[in-house]
């Protein structure tokens, strides 16, 4: 008897080491910049993609932008028009963030970008940088668990009639963050999965809210309607001035997309998937978001009802019933609410790893001092290879934040707006320094060749332009304790005490990103790690 011949499949076998070889690589390229790899490099690029889509939100995020902001503030000519321009402006500043992504893949993402692309003052840079970012992300945890929660109850209200008050509005914020950041402590699988899901989640919930609301409706608005109409239902007397602020249903609704940044560390070969990732998920949510608002705008039926959202406690939720039918209606808004909660892990996720990147060099210091608590926001648990305690530390600002909730719905939504203002500065500082780098700039896999230095002037021209937005009043009379802006004195008050904790303290110890050894050093300290992983579930 002849023994059979032991078959090899040649091609799963070059597969095999063609992706060990490339893990490999991921993990040099990451020494090279002077960290660990120390998190699981377990998401792809379409996942890392994912987890940006979901921030941006184009099916949650947007419509709640569309009733409390679009309805009011220029109506649907305003709303579609501005969130194509809006969207082809932050496709510039996403190109121009990808390109450093591609250069620097770490999960500090922009504060890094600022450190390693100054010509002097690096520190400082990094310093401004990190804190918009922080506090920018802190604040958008917030803002998606409120979106998730002002959905949910407009569900809860619609199938079994919840008295929606703030303190049952309180109970359900809390709620989805703490769920989240249970499972966001379960590592990058978790985060990948939801990543993923969100990719076909909003996408599949956008196509059957475009083609219900344009099949099922007896009666639509005309293009014209749509294309051109102007409404304005604010206080205000300037339409051209109306028109602006209409403007914030895109810029308010397009931002997190950084996050393929922070996730950068934990996604296989991120010099370009991470930036082809983050426009890649800018240029979906254009598209699609486009489509999504002209359906709705042509489902109008009563304009006044349904922008004061007197049936379902949301504008967009009043469209939906009144054009698809209660039950139809109703299963939509659960759908925005989902999104939204896929959205608090991609909030969450990403700004876990930028207090985790932030903390690992602020932990490190020219005169000695042991600063215990950055060193446990830095650290990794070895078992799920994920930075738990800022998981954790990321949940609790953005459970102060909604304390503001119940006590003040203009505190709330100063902070929330605060944290658009703050990402959207820090988006721009790297890209201005680049700009200033001009020629000295090493390009990593992914650019834009010749055209790097035009898309990065509009994407810092849009940035200035959009902060001042972001900071304008939106009713009339201004000077009222509840209707004064105070997104600019909140926002000054941020850079301020950033200026003074910097001034009198952090210029004396903080570096700024620095290497935490040689690639030997580095290769030998994750080889430590693997063996302490298997006899210790702690974190190091």
């Amino acid at each position: 008897m002849r023994n059979s011949p032991i078959r090899i499949d040649t091609g799963k076998a070059s597969a095999l080491v063609a992706a060990e070889e490339a893990e490999a690589a991921d993990a040099e390229q990451l020494r090279n910049l002077g960290y660990p790899q120390l998190l699981r490099r377990g998401l792809s690029g379409f996942r890392n993609a994912g987890v940006a889509y979901s921030i941006i939100c184009v099916t949650g995020g947007m419509s709640l932008t569309y009733g409390l902001i679009g309805m009011v503030y220029g109506g649907p000519a305003v709303v579609f028009w501005g969130w194509l321009g809006v969207g082809l402006l932050v496709l510039a500043l996403g190109a121009a963030m990808g390109e450093l992504t591609s250069a620097y893949p770490t999960s500090g993402g922009l504060y890094y970008w600022s450190a390693r692309l100054a010509r002097h003052h690096s520190a400082a840079w990094a310093w401004f940088t990190g804190w918009f970012n922080v506090v920018g992300l802190v604040a958008g945890v917030a803002a998606s668990s409120y979106g998730f929660t002002f959905f949910a109850c407009a569900f809860g209200d619609m199938q079994w009639g919840w008295n929606v008050t703030p303190t049952l509005e309180g109970i359900v914020y809390v709620a989805v963050l703490l769920v989240m950041a249970v499972l966001g402590s379960f590592g990058g699988k978790i985060i990948g999965f939801f990543g993923a899901l969100s990719i076909w989640w909003n996408t599949v919930l956008s196509l059957v809210i475009i083609i219900a609301l344009l099949a099922v409706p007896e009666h639509h608005q005309s293009a014209g309607f749509v294309l051109t109409t102007f409404v304005n239902r604010s206080t205000l007397h300037w339409n051209w001035y109306v028109s602006i602020l209409g403007l914030l249903v895109g810029a308010e609704t397009f931002v997190g997309y950084d996050a393929c940044a922070h996730l950068s560390e934990e996604t296989k070969q991120p010099g370009v998937a991470a930036a082809r990732g983050m426009v890649r998920a800018i240029l979906a949510a254009t598209v699609l978001g486009a489509i999504v608002i002209y359906a709705l705008s042509s489902a109008i039926q009563d304009y006044a009802s349904e922008a004061a959202g007197t049936r379902t406690h949301s504008p967009v939720g009043d469209i939906f019933v009144d054009a698809l039918g209660f039950t139809f209606g109703k299963l939509l808004v659960l759908g925005l609410a989902v999104a939204l909660f896929v959205c608090v892990n991609g909030c969450l996720a990403s700004n876990s790893r930028m207090v985790y990147a932030f903390s690992r060099d602020f932990a490190r210091t020219d005169d000695g001092r042991n600063h215990r608590l950055s060193k446990l926001m830095s650290s990794v648990d070895l078992e799920s290879r994920t930075p738990r305690v800022a998981v954790w530390f990321s949940c609790l600002g953005a459970l102060l934040i909604g304390a503001l909730q119940l006590w003040s719905t203009v505190a709330f939504a100063t902070a929330v707006t605060v944290n658009v203002i703050g990402l959207y500065t820090a988006y721009a500082i790297p890209v201005f320094l680049r700009l200033r780098l001009g020629d000295d700039f090493e390009r990593g896999a992914w650019h834009l060749g010749r055209w790097s230095k035009t898309v990065g002037w509009i994407a810092v021209g849009w940035v200035a332009l959009a902060d001042v937005l972001f900071c304008l009043p939106v009713v009339q009379p201004v000077f009222t304790w509840g209707d004064f802006p105070y997104t600019l004195p909140a926002f000054l008050l941020v850079i301020g005490g950033a200026a003074l904790w910097w001034g009198l303290s952090a210029r004396k110890w903080f570096i700024g990103p620095r290497s935490m050894g040689t690639p030997e050093q580095l290769a030998a300290l994750e080889g430590e790690l693997v063996g302490a992983q298997r006899s210790s579930p702690t974190g190091v």
